[in-house]
C-alpha cells in the first residue's frame, strides 16, 4: 500500500516558516542584484506568504530543497563518501 502525503505545511515551530522565507527573499535578491529575474522564485516566495506555509505542494518543497542546496558549501555537496538512498 502506498503511502500518499495529505498536509504539506511549514511549522512556525522555531521560526521555520520564516527562517525559509528569509532564505528565498534572500535569494532573489541576490538574483535581481545580478539582473536575474527567477519567475519561479517569485511564485514561491508570493504562495509562501499567502499561505502562511499551510497547503504546500511537492513543488513548493522541492523548490525550497533546491534553493537551500545553493548555500550548501560544495566541499560537502561533492564528499565522496555520500551514501545514496
Amino acid at each position: 500500500m502506498n503511502y500518499k502525503q495529505k498536509d504539506y505545511y511549514i511549522s512556525t515551530k522555531e521560526n521555520e516558516y520564516y527562517k525559509v522565507l528569509n532564505v528565498v527573499d534572500y535569494m532573489l535578491e541576490e538574483a535581481k542584484s545580478n539582473n536575474k529575474y527567477p519567475i519561479w522564485g517569485e511564485k514561491l516566495r508570493t504562495e509562501l506568504k499567502e499561505n502562511t506555509g499551510n497547503n504546500l505542494t511537492p513543488w513548493h518543497f522541492n523548490t525550497i530543497i533546491s534553493v537551500l542546496l545553493d548555500y550548501v558549501p560544495d566541499e560537502v555537496k561533492n564528499k565522496p563518501n555520500a551514501k545514496s538512498l
